[in-house]
């Protein structure tokens, strides 16, 4: 199983136990473990920016925490594992420290495997499994540019169902058919990607301005979109923060950080008006509020 993994803390364990990739505002750091092809994903420009947190953890589907101290940076990573779904959190750290980390944690829901920066145990971390959230088909892009001789490329995750070669898939925001031409995992071509590999796109008559970073690929009929959402809106009760009518907030969903206003709020439901249409899709909206402590106030999907 493939796996994408959000990883923060001292970044050296990663350079030790994988090889680097590509970078964007995130660092990509690859390796296989225990049969399966392992992205690790480092917010390098967190915590400065919660949005890189956000957008990483959107496409992860494990986490490890590795650090030397518990501060606010690392209150607003448990609360992005928490209101993104991810239940599975590797520690490394010393002892009290862990033990802090892995209560808190757990107190969210959130399973904890205390771990050393050993391939060994990165390897029984890996063979923890995990279930793919959705069986529709879909992946996401987080950058795309042209390649003399092939044409656009774009590097990105799955996130559903399956990806196979030819696959028509729709492109939001773009609304373009993209006709997938190859895949790559790791630099090997395949004829299909499963859920959290990463992937190397190709395709048939595509501009690099078709598929930007933030594109969803997707092949479900019938999806909507629009510039006004109704989330049924999770809150940790950590969290003391009340959002408001009117406050000006950002929607952060599958790397796009759009920028929003709430503009009612009913039995946990938020209405929230976004500046761009957005994908009325089952995926996890978080929302934040730059000017607050943490930031990260909640997060929803679209209410039935």
């Amino acid at each position: 199983m493939n796996q994408s993994v959000l990883f923060y803390g001292d970044e050296e364990i990663l350079k030790a136990l994988s090889k680097k990739g590509s970078e964007t505002d995130i660092r990509y750091y690859n390796s296989k473990i225990g049969g399966n092809e392992i992205t690790f994903l480092y917010p390098f420009k967190f915590p400065e920016r919660v949005q890189t947190l956000l957008n990483a953890a959107s496409v992860a589907n494990k986490a490890i925490l590795a650090v030397g101290e518990l501060d606010k940076s690392v209150g607003e990573f448990l609360l992005a594992l928490d209101y993104n779904e991810i239940r599975n959190l590797g520690v490394i750290a010393e002892e009290p420290l862990s033990q802090q980390i892995t209560k808190i944690a757990s107190g969210m829901g959130i399973s904890c495997h205390s771990m050393k920066p050993s391939y060994e145990d990165f390897e029984k971390f890996s063979l923890i499994p995990v279930d793919s959230r959705r069986q529709e088909n879909m992946a996401v892009l987080d950058q795309s540019f042209q390649v003399k001789g092939v044409g656009t490329v774009s590097l990105g995750f799955v996130m559903g169902g399956q990806i196979k070669k030819h696959m028509v898939m729709k492109a939001y925001p773009s609304g373009k058919s993209v006709d997938i031409k190859n895949i790559q995992i790791m630099d090997v071509d395949m004829e299909a990607a499963d859920p959290f590999s990463r992937v190397g796109l190709a395709y048939r008559n595509v501009e690099v301005d078709d598929v930007p970073k933030g594109t969803i690929l997707y092949s479900k009929e019938g999806v909507e979109f629009s510039e006004s959402i109704q989330l049924q809106v999770r809150t940790n009760p950590t969290v003391k923060i009340v959002p408001s009518v009117g406050e000006k907030i950002q929607l952060n969903f599958l790397f796009n950080n759009v920028n929003a206003e709430i503009s009612d709020i009913s039995d946990g439901k938020f209405l929230i008006d976004v500046d761009r249409k957005v994908p009325l899709m089952d995926i996890i909206f978080s929302i934040t509020s730059l000017n607050s402590s943490p930031r990260i106030i909640g997060a929803g999907k679209p209410a039935n």
